[in-house]
């Protein structure tokens, strides 16, 4: 099966078949064009279409039209995690329903960073159904890193500085509202993409993403959700060598900005540079002088410690607190109220944010949802390389990155709660899970595969 990304095919997809277009095909077309909005407008995206059926309500929905016709809605349990999702699911809507009456749709939009993993079982299925969509996802999405490498962070940045500019006339948000967190998933994705060569770039998109890192270096979670996942790919995927020349160009790059001491204030108080940059490390491995760092971080800090002391070692162990309720108020920890603002509900962590809502058993599902899924991943890899199919390692390595980038993410963020990457990490799931069964079905029927 081709993957439209070079002219070699990964051995271990070559027995694939072709089919003609069909529904999924088209679903597919859709999604990933909500893919795109979410990636490149962000939350002024999310808001198109009529309350409360909002762009991401509207595909899920024609989502599960497709899943239902691909017929495929049992194979696709037949992997250790999509069983674990589907009981992280289950428990997930048993700890809502009883929010319902109370607090109405805010419970269900509490729920959804579990109950968007249907969106992983639509990508299975519809892959399952018909192996060559494979080949179209990842040239659908060869063409988006391509962009998103040039264009990610100036909209990050845009979204800081230049947002008032344009709105939405009925909801007053900005059309563009790209957060540094989703900038840097994305902006890490290509990343990996370009340095485990999937897809080849010129020189001047390289130079736009050491731009971009240090745009969304500002925060302390872009930062990592970036670096950690780029580093691991180079080690992991034997690209160190390919990765130095271009981290001692951005090394100089910063040297540069730091002599002449450029830099560009947004809102919060941070500024785009490497005074931040440094400020940020300084953060994350102990304290720092920027108080608006060091600030937020003691009260996330607070917040998450008050999570564990009712959960691991309190009354709601078991069940959580629920979804709908607001955390925030319940837990005493009410921020961004000032200025007329809507205030946090969750507590910046999605770990967390589980366990206070789900108990233990829903963070236990959790961990078991992404641990299965990664082992699955490995597991994929370690075939490939038997195979000697280096492409479809890398793959595979890839799509484990880039949900990675998201995870570490979701550590620091409100992220996964929301549609603009809660839906992009839950097709990234599917896409592992199905990339990987169908691997498992060719490798089986290819006679010059056997296990070692």
């Amino acid at each position: 099966m081709p993957l439209h990304l070079s002219v070699e095919t990964p051995a271990s997809f070559a027995t694939v078949p072709q089919a003609r277009a069909d529904w999924g095909d088209r679903y597919l077309g859709l999604l990933c064009f909500v893919l795109a909005g979410y990636a490149i407008f962000g939350k002024g995206f999310a808001y198109v279409g009529v309350p409360p059926l909002f762009i991401g309500e509207i595909t899920l929905v024609l989502g599960i039209i497709a899943l239902m016709a691909s017929r495929s809605w049992i194979a696709m349990l037949m992997t250790v995690p999509s069983f674990a999702l589907l009981a992280f699911m289950g428990w997930i809507l048993v700890r809502t329903v009883p929010g319902i009456p109370v607090y109405g749709f805010d419970a269900l939009r509490d729920s959804v960073i579990a109950l968007y993993g249907a969106f992983a079982f639509i990508i299975i299925a519809l892959l399952l159904q018909k192996p060559a969509r494979l080949g179209r996802l990842l040239g659908n999405y060869s063409r988006f890193a391509l962009f998103y490498g040039l264009a990610g962070a100036a909209l990050a940045y845009t979204t800081s500085s230049l947002s008032h500019l344009l709105a939405w006339p009925f909801s007053g948000l900005p059309v563009v509202y790209v957060r540094m967190g989703e900038a840097a998933v994305h902006l890490c994705g290509a990343t990996v993409f370009v340095l485990l060569g999937l897809r080849r770039v010129p020189w001047p998109w390289l130079v736009a993403v050491l731009v971009g890192f240090l745009m969304i270096a500002v925060s302390r979670g872009a930062m990592l959700a970036f670096v950690l996942p780029v580093l691991l790919a180079a080690v992991i995927g034997g690209q160190v060598r390919r990765l130095m020349p271009i981290a001692a160009g951005g090394a100089a790059v910063l040297a540069i900005v730091l002599v002449f001491d450029l830099q560009v204030e947004i809102e919060g108080g941070r500024v785009i540079g490497p005074a931040q940059l440094i400020n940020n490390v300084e953060s994350i491995v102990g304290r720092s002088e920027a108080s608006n760092l060091d600030g937020t971080k003691t009260w996330r800090l607070r917040w998450w410690q008050a999570i564990q002391d009712y959960t691991l070692r309190g009354p709601y162990f078991w069940t959580g607190k629920g979804f709908g309720v607001n955390l925030a108020e319940d837990d005493g920890y009410v921020v961004g109220a000032e200025g007329g603002g809507a205030p946090v509900r969750a507590p910046h962590n999605a770990h967390l944010g589980i366990l206070a809502r789900a108990g233990v058993p829903g963070l236990a599902l959790w961990f078991l949802v992404l641990l299965s899924w990664f082992a699955m991943l490995a597991r994929s890899r370690i075939n490939a390389l038997r195979n000697h199919d280096i492409k479809a390692a890398n793959l595979f390595l890839w799509i484990g990155c880039y949900g990675l980038s998201m995870i570490i993410n979701a550590s620091f963020d409100v992220a996964l709660e929301g549609p603009m990457l809660g839906i992009w990490f839950w097709c990234i799931i599917g896409l592992g899970i199905g990339a990987s069964m169908l691997q498992d079905f060719t490798l089986q029927r290819s006679p010059a595969w056997r296990p070692s």
